[in-house]
């Protein structure tokens, strides 16, 4: 079969470039289900964007990546009329297009409409359109009125990556008949390393006796960075020995470390920025905790849930109802109040103070994830292709 991807963004191989490029959830599936894929002889063409205004196409095995160059950009939207105009001159069988931000998706439903191909479109999330400035905020009300139904409209399948996100979302639940939960993977060995805690915390610069705090991911509003900042300045009054890690870069990079300044707790903070794959397993085998506070409906199947899963760690994460596909309260991880800093710090110090609660949930969290392979999640999506083509 011929399968078409279509994500604004897709990792690149040269790392490098990664850091200044937003990979998010859908370039990381992409990535997955197309390794698995082709395996099972499956030919992958993948449509995206460029870093910068080059287009640059790059063949691995049954993998072609068309990358086209990025005309402009509002806020993490890369727009390329490349992609919208050249992608057709390619043949598929079907097309499937991952709804993160824009435009791969509409490039994947002009795709799937000239080629008269089967549209499969993941949905990664709602765009709120109370975030940013002014271009950003205008653009996703624009994108949200004019675009988005019309590509779950033309979907054939929609695949929902959590059950409980469907009726969380303003936009999905009209369209129940045609959705299909396929959770988000993980590759678990990549987790299993052979260095310990200390070894580590020694490879990494960080203190030996401290108890760590982890956070992985884009630092923006959606995530709550900022609330666990005002956490952090409550938990060190009980725990003066704790530490929180950063790990991720984004927008609000500035602002949380002068708001680290401005509490006191700059000493007790560290931002690592953007780490390469085979680095973060050493990241959260280093963790006592992982905290993932967001605040706002943009989250469907974190990946770092599954990540700090399968580094057996216990989580403390907001009461976001999607979150429930992962976290079970008092078993793997403790649910708090969103955008509750208080409720927050009271959740960490309690696991901070109760070693074998943490390692009691640390070991629940490993048993989850083995659910949650890369190989699974591709057969099933699979199963979706054959029954269209």
């Amino acid at each position: 079969m011929k399968i078409s991807y279509f994500s604004t963004y897709f990792p690149y191989k040269n790392k490098s470039f990664n850091e200044k490029y937003t990979i998010g959830g859908g370039g990381v599936v992409i990535e997955a289900l197309a390794g698995v894929l082709t395996q099972k002889g499956h030919e992958i063409s993948i449509f995206t964007t460029s870093v910068n205004s080059k287009t640059i196409i790059e063949g691995c095995g049954n993998i072609m990546i068309y990358r086209y160059g990025t005309n402009f950009r509002v806020a993490s939207g890369r727009f390329s009329f490349g992609l919208l105009k050249n992608s057709v001159k390619y043949p598929a069988d079907l097309v499937h297009a991952h709804v993160t931000v824009p435009m791969g998706d509409i490039a994947g439903l002009r795709y799937a409409k000239k080629k008269k191909a089967p549209l499969v479109v993941t949905y990664h999330g709602d765009l709120q359109e109370n975030m940013g400035g002014f271009a950003r905020r205008m653009s996703v009300y624009f994108y949200n009125k004019y675009f988005l139904d019309k590509i779950l409209s033309y979907a054939d399948v929609i695949i929902s990556p959590s059950d409980y996100y469907i009726d969380e979302s303003r936009f999905l639940g009209k369209y129940r008949d045609k959705i299909v939960v396929i959770p988000n993977g993980v590759y678990v060995k990549d987790f299993d390393i052979d260095y310990s805690k200390e070894e580590c915390l020694r490879k990494l610069g960080l203190p030996m006796d401290d108890e760590i705090i982890l956070f992985v991911g884009t630092l923006g509003p959606h995530k709550g960075p900022d609330i666990l900042l005002k956490a952090m300045s409550k938990i060190l009054k009980n725990t003066p020995d704790a530490k929180l890690i950063f790990v991720g870069g984004g927008a609000m990079r500035k602002e949380l470390e002068l708001l680290s300044k401005n509490l006191g707790i700059e000493k007790h903070v560290k931002f690592a920025g953007f780490v390469e794959e085979d680095v973060k397993p050493l990241y959260y085998r280093s963790a006592d905790v992982f905290c993932l506070p967001s605040v706002m409906k943009f989250e469907v199947f974190p990946i770092v849930l599954l990540e700090a899963s399968a580094s057996g760690l216990p989580m403390v994460v907001s009461d976001l109802e999607t979150f429930k596909c992962i976290i079970g309260e008092g078993w793997n991880g403790i649910v708090t109040k969103k955008g509750d800093e208080k409720s927050l710090a009271d959740a960490i110090i309690y696991l901070l103070e109760n070693e074998d609660m943490r390692k009691k949930m640390g070991k629940k969290a490993r048993e989850k994830v083995e659910n949650y392979s890369w190989e699974r999640i591709a057969e099933e999506t699979e199963k979706v292709y054959e029954e269209l083509v």
